[in-house]
This record gives structure tokens, sequence and C-alpha cells, in this order.
């Protein structure tokens, strides 16, 4: 099994895009729980694909949505995490925002242990279709997310690839543990 969280800040869209994966999954089922103030939304399903030794994988999705109270949430979120999915909202006037929101997930999983070096890591731009003169470039820079360092996903406020970046992660996941699995 493998977990998943979806993080951002507030009114990225991590609501609609932990639907979208639910929906091109197959699963209905979106569950719902209070955490410190904010929601915790959930689902989970089988991966298509096998693993080299002919095996199932489960995966199962998180994202925190709202303002909570405490760190810990999120921290929740981030312990024993295998991806990450980093939501921007491409507004102008939310960027400061989501470089601090950035800047606290990176804290948070400091708090938790997490090991960068076994997590995917992936940035999903969203809601850039609403502002025409969107430059990913400049997003990064100011993100300082580096080309080539963090797969990143640019996405509209709807359609189809609300998904592509979570599909993206859950696949990198699966392509080191096909690897791990290669090699004993």
């Amino acid at each position: 099994m493998i977990k998943v969280a979806i993080l951002g800040q507030v009114g990225a869209g991590k609501s609609k895009i932990l639907s979208a994966v639910a929906t091109a999954h197959g699963q209905a089922d979106v569950r719902t729980t209070s955490l410190s103030g904010a929601e915790v939304l959930r689902t989970e399903f089988s991966w298509p694909d096998l693993l080299p030794d002919d095996s199932s994988l489960r995966v199962r999705v998180f994202a925190l949505t709202g303002q909570p109270m405490h760190q810990a949430a999120e921290q929740c979120l981030l312990a024993d995490v295998d991806a990450i999915i980093y939501v921007v909202n491409c507004a102008p006037d939310t960027i400061s925002a989501s470089r601090e929101c950035l800047l606290a997930m990176t804290q948070n999983a400091a708090k938790v242990g997490l090991d960068w070096a076994n997590t995917v890591m992936v940035m999903q731009y969203n809601r850039a279709d609403l502002y025409p003169g969107f430059k990913p470039s400049d997003l990064d820079r100011w993100l300082g997310i580096t080309q080539n360092n963090v797969p990143r996903h640019i996405t509209g406020e709807q359609g189809e690839n609300q998904g592509v970046a979570v599909n993206d992660a859950i696949a990198k996941v699966v392509a080191k543990l096909g690897q791990a699995v290669a090699e004993v």
C-alpha cells in the first residue's frame, strides 16, 4: 500500500483534485473527517498496473483542505507518505501564501522525519487557465523550484487533467517499487 498526500495553500483546489482522482479510478467513495479545524479527504483504490512480481497495489490518497488550527494536521498526512503533490493556486494574489505554505510544509516534513530521498514530490500549478499572463517559470523562481528538480504539472480550473500530478506521482512510486522488487 502506498500513501499520497495532496497539500498546498487554502483555495488551491485540492478537494476537486482528489475527487477527480477518485472518479478516474472508479472510486465514488471520498470520505471526509475533521482534524484540527480542517477537513481531511480520503480515497482508496487499486492501481491498475501490477508490480513486476504480479502483486497488486492499493493507493490511499489524502487531501487537507481548509485552515487547520495546528500544524499537526499536516504532519499527520506527511507521516509515512510515499508521495506529495503540492498544489499552488496560480492567482497572482495568492503566490506569497503559497510560498509560506510550502515552507511550512517542509518544516512539518522535517518534524515527522520525512526522508526526501525516498519520497516523490510533484508540483501542480492549478487554475492557470484563469490567468492569461501566467508564466510557470516566474512561479518556479518564486517558489525556489529549479528546472528538472521537481516535476510540475500545469492544470486548469476544470477538466480531466486535474489528477495528472497525482497519477504522475503514483507512477513514480510504482516505478521505484518495481526497481526494488527487481533488485531482490
